[in-house]
């Protein structure tokens, strides 16, 4: 099984990939979490993690996500699945990022070993960027979005075999610069200031009310209101939000901005370029 969490669809590309070469599960985060986070794992079945990193810090969610779930084995009647089996899962993870990792890796690795489960293999993916709520911050030129992507597929099938041989050979995590810095300073910043929803403005006079926004946030944070006919979103306030800026990226008519930062910036999603061509 793998369990993804996909805000502009990067890391669901990941996870769909993986899958369909090791013919795995893809389970989005967000749906295991609503089905009480327990796992249920085939004898012999790979236990994988699909994340985008954000702030160079695991996200809340996924951390709650972790600390909450429970696995269970088919060949195990007697419920919970005791520690010595739990070693014996082959596990790894895989991140994205638009630019380095810092100590994320190392985070979701103490994570999962606190579970009493074991990190056999895991690998970064550098992927199109899209935080772009910070000044300075934005999207990937066209030709760099295309290398990018070329990049992360010769990665992705490199780390693909891995996962068919069950190999325990770890593959490089792009931590950037100065990880220690990214994570422990810059991300507590990033979390403690940066992470919420009542920062996001929708301009009601652009907004066509389509609903684009409320079908790609991944954690259920948006809804549509209004009187007349005519609706726009709004935000749920329920403490899940990740400023992914998914609500962001896939507005078509780009009436959601958070603060003044993304004015006038670019917008990404996996697939926009492709939809692009198809119009």
């Amino acid at each position: 099984m793998i369990i993804y969490l996909s805000c502009t669809g990067n890391t669901r590309w990941a996870a769909e990939t993986l899958a369909s070469v090791t013919n795995d599960k893809a389970v989005s985060i967000f749906e295991a979490s609503e089905k009480g986070g327990n796992i249920h794992l085939k004898e012999g079945e790979r236990l994988g993690f699909c994340l985008p990193v954000h702030g160079w810090r695991v996200q809340p969610f996924v951390r709650s996500f972790i600390e909450k779930m429970t696995i269970t084995m088919a060949n195990n009647s007697q419920g919970a699945t005791p520690e010595s089996s739990l070693k014996r899962i082959y596990t790894y993870f895989l991140l994205t990022a638009g630019d380095s990792c810092g100590e994320y890796a190392e985070q979701l690795e103490n994570l999962l070993v606190s579970k009493g489960l074991k990190v056999d293999t895991c690998c970064s993916i550098i992927m199109p960027e899209s935080y772009v709520a910070l000044p300075g911050f934005d999207v990937d030129p066209d030709l760099r979005e295309a290398e990018k992507k070329m990049n992360a597929n010769g990665v992705i099938q490199r780390f693909s075999e891995i996962l068919v041989d069950h190999r325990s050979v770890r593959m490089p995590i792009e931590k950037g610069a100065f990880p220690r810095l990214y994570s422990r300073v810059f991300g507590k910043v990033f979390y403690s200031s940066l992470v919420t929803d009542k920062r996001f403005k929708v301009n009601k006079e652009k907004c066509n009310g389509c609903g684009r926004c409320v079908k790609a946030c991944p954690v259920d944070n948006l809804t549509l209101e209004g009187k007349d006919g005519k609706k726009h979103p709004a935000w749920k306030h329920n403490g899940k939000c990740l400023t992914c800026l998914a609500c962001y990226h896939y507005c078509p008519s780009h009436a959601i901005n958070y603060w003044a930062f993304t004015k006038n910036k670019g917008q990404y999603y996996f697939s926009h370029n492709k939809q692009k061509q198809q119009k």
